[in-house]
């Protein structure tokens, strides 16, 4: 698989921490960057959107990623106004992401690109664990993550977490979508690791993964 993906961290080094994530969405330091075209965010995407054939899909584990369309488009469902304490406070839109800041100072980076080099053969779960790993992150680490669909489903996503050496602790949930060559990416940097559960897990319910 060619991968030009990578990883970086908010300090100059992170120490990857054991952290009981899996399953806080409901049903893990770093931000992966990908080939150079980008996805614009959809933050105002609705579930009252009119669905295609693809969206239809009630869930979306690694497996049904086979079954959608070259042409399909997964985005987040994210309405910002729906998270008390949180509010915009940026946007790249060269690198497909919008950030989000709480009122605890926890800040949450959203990003949607296009990934043209991701090999459709090799299927959405390695394509995501080769997010983490081209950048030296431990493939033995990535939990799952549960994000909610805007059909009512739940979508399978990857996440480690850790410990950066600025002191702070960060989370980072992903999947790779091989057939249409796309990333969905949530980060999520607290001041402390009592912070950062209750952080992500207020983005994460909120995400409403789209495929339209």
């Amino acid at each position: 698989m060619s991968m030009t993906c990578r990883l970086t961290t908010a300090g100059t080094a992170t120490v990857i921490a054991v952290l009981a994530l899996a399953g806080c969405a409901g049903s893990g330091n770093a931000t992966p960057e990908a080939h150079r075209s980008t996805l614009q965010p959809s933050p105002s995407a609705s579930p009252s959107e009119t669905p295609t054939a693809d969206a239809a899909l009630r869930n979306l584990t690694f497996e049904d990623g086979g079954a959608l369309s070259a042409s399909t488009l997964p985005a987040f469902g994210l309405e910002v106004s729906a998270l008390p304490g949180w509010k915009q406070t940026g946007e790249d839109q060269t690198a497909g992401s919008r950030e989000y800041t709480n009122t605890d100072g926890a800040i949450a980076t959203i990003t949607q690109q296009r990934i043209t080099d991701l090999d459709p053969t090799v299927g959405d779960r390695a394509a995501t664990a080769g997010l983490f790993t081209a950048s030296g992150l431990p493939a033995d680490r990535l939990e799952e993550q549960l994000l909610p669909t805007a059909t009512g489903g739940t979508a399978q996503f990857l996440s480690i977490a850790g410990h950066n050496t600025d002191g702070s602790w960060s989370a980072t949930v992903a999947r790779a979508f091989t057939k249409p060559g796309a990333a969905l990416i949530v980060k999520v940097q607290t001041s402390s690791q009592e912070a950062l559960r209750p952080d992500l897990h207020d983005i994460l319910i909120h995400a409403q993964v789209v495929v339209a």
